[in-house]
């Protein structure tokens, strides 16, 4: 064989198996892309789907708490039982949005103050009061969270609502 058509050959075969390879490796490289873009996507999907239920968990809250009966105990003790069967699904409903550490943290905060709202003295209007304020604490939390903004900073009567639940909490483990 001729040293032309040999180099010939030999040059062609290599720029076979080049644009093989660079054509395998493209392939790979577009099918990686694509599943990490689909995978982005349903986090976003799950994120945002989590994310509005316990929105809507909230809302209904807030709604159930304003239409809450006076002086029945009856009801109170049902009340009561809700709320804490609330506040564990509310919990589980939170663990599940990914990508919310710093929103699970600042919720759990706000929502293990719901349960003070009859134990400072306050009337039942009052307690109503407190309990739709913190429930709108935490909704703007999570709507800023959903809206991929910053998260608000504590509000002055959520920070007022506080210093009152650890006053309360001296005064019950120190009472002199």
């Amino acid at each position: 064989m001729q040293t032309e058509t040999l180099v010939g050959l030999i040059s062609g075969l290599g720029g076979a198996v080049i644009g093989a390879g660079g054509a395998l490796l493209g392939a790979w490289l577009q099918q990686h892309h694509q599943a990490k873009t689909a995978k982005e996507q349903r986090r976003d999907e799950r994120r945002f789907t989590a994310g509005r239920m316990a929105l809507d968990m909230l809302i209904r809250l807030r709604r159930v708490a304003a239409n809450r009966s006076e002086g029945d105990t009856e009801s109170e003790n049902a009340w009561v039982d809700e709320l804490v069967e609330w506040t564990t699904t509310f919990d589980a409903a939170l663990l599940v949005v990914p990508d919310g550490d710093e929103m699970r943290e600042r919720m759990f905060e706000v929502v293990r103050h719901l349960g003070y709202y009859d134990v400072l003295g306050q009337t039942h209007s009052q307690g109503n009061g407190w309990i739709d304020a913190t429930c709108m604490e935490a909704i703007e939390i999570l709507s800023a969270f959903l809206r991929e903004e910053a998260l608000p900073p504590r509000s002055q009567p959520f920070v007022d609502r506080v210093g009152m639940v650890e006053a309360h909490l001296r005064a019950q483990t120190n009472p002199s």
